[in-house]
């Protein structure tokens, strides 16, 4: 269960708010549809400790597939072209938002692995 989809906690009450004790690295990727963030949990395995089971999993597709919705909501921006130039801010295209949708993801587990 590395990569998941996670909402933030009350910690007080006045609002105050964190990441779930059980998130080992995250605050990543804001949704504004549902105020999801993505996160990584340690592998089972590797943790003395307790993950709720409705806790949802993202594979790398499901990834995508989270960030090409978000980006239909509020489109995200780029100030580089596909060779990685500056260029004058634009909104990205859905290939543009895959694949760096697909690097991120590639490079996020990778650095937890």
């Amino acid at each position: 269960m590395p990569v998941v989809e996670y909402k933030l906690e009350a910690v007080t009450n006045k609002g105050g708010a964190t990441a779930p004790l059980w998130v080992d690295d995250g605050g990543y990727w804001s949704s504004p549809i549902d105020k999801t963030k993505v996160g990584w949990v340690l592998p089972e395995a590797d943790r003395e400790y307790y993950v709720p089971d409705t806790v949802i999993e993202l594979s790398k597709s499901q990834f995508v597939t989270r960030q090409l919705a978000i980006h239909a909501v509020r489109p995200f921006l780029s100030m580089t072209d596909d060779n990685g130039e500056p260029v004058e801010e634009h909104e990205m295209t859905e290939v543009e938002v895959t694949t760096d949708a697909e690097e991120w993801y590639d490079s996020f587990v990778s650095s937890h692995s």
